[in-house]
């Protein structure tokens, strides 16, 4: 486990991946999680809205993944957790994720964690289920943790609107394509092939340097 990626909580907006069915997932946007305890076996503590299926799915599943959101993350992707049902939509089938010991973590993530159910109390709205964390990890994505303070300030109203298109359009927003910038002469590559499958004596149209001190665009 890497400890370190636990850093990364605070009071932020997360992403739940739970199984559904054998090969499906649930998830939702979560707010309210906190690690509150440490040791070999650290507790988080998460609340879930009683009414949400995510909740019912983490109840009969145990066990749930965690994907902690960069602030740059794409607006879609709270619209996508967090204004739809996963009664009615395969959430996970509009946004790159893979799969860790079988539970689905968002590709944008900087951290994610592995919790199992340890107990759960209930409230009038919400459920508040207490987990071991089985496992942490960061992902290599530097961006810093969105905070929930940023996206209510910041985010919210695009979030609205790319969830309003995704309405119209029926399609998730593109992927956005890596960037790769010379460092020389500020020359930013934006050509069809990959810069990753670029030939490695390729150099900048401009100024002539190596590929090798390219700048990936984050």
């Amino acid at each position: 486990m890497d400890n370190t990626a636990l850093w990364k909580l605070s009071y932020g907006l997360y992403v739940v991946g739970v199984k559904k069915e054998e090969g499906q997932f649930g998830g939702s946007i979560v707010d309210a999680v906190a690690q509150v305890a440490g040791g070999d076996k650290p507790v988080l503590v998460l609340a879930s809205m009683k009414n949400n299926l995510t909740n019912a799915l983490i109840k009969n599943a145990g066990q749930f993944a965690l994907s902690v959101l960069p602030a740059n993350v794409d607006p879609f992707v709270v619209a996508d957790f967090g204004f739809q049902s996963a009664r009615d939509v395969d959430k996970w089938a509009n946004v790159p994720y893979s799969l860790k010991d079988g539970l689905p973590v968002l590709d944008c993530a900087v951290s994610f964690l592995r919790c199992k159910v340890l107990e759960f109390k209930e409230f009038e709205t919400h459920s508040l289920f207490i987990c071991e964390i089985v496992d942490a990890q960061n992902t290599g994505n530097t961006a810093k943790p969105l905070l929930y303070a940023d996206y209510q300030e910041n985010m919210k109203a695009a979030s609205g609107e790319a969830f309003k298109k995704f309405k119209e359009t029926g399609k998730p927003p593109a992927e956005k394509k890596a960037q790769w910038r010379c460092p020389m002469c500020g020359y930013v590559y934006d050509g069809d092939v990959p810069f990753e499958e670029l030939p490695e004596d390729w150099a900048c149209p401009l100024c002539g340097v190596g590929k090798d001190v390219f700048e990936k665009v984050e």
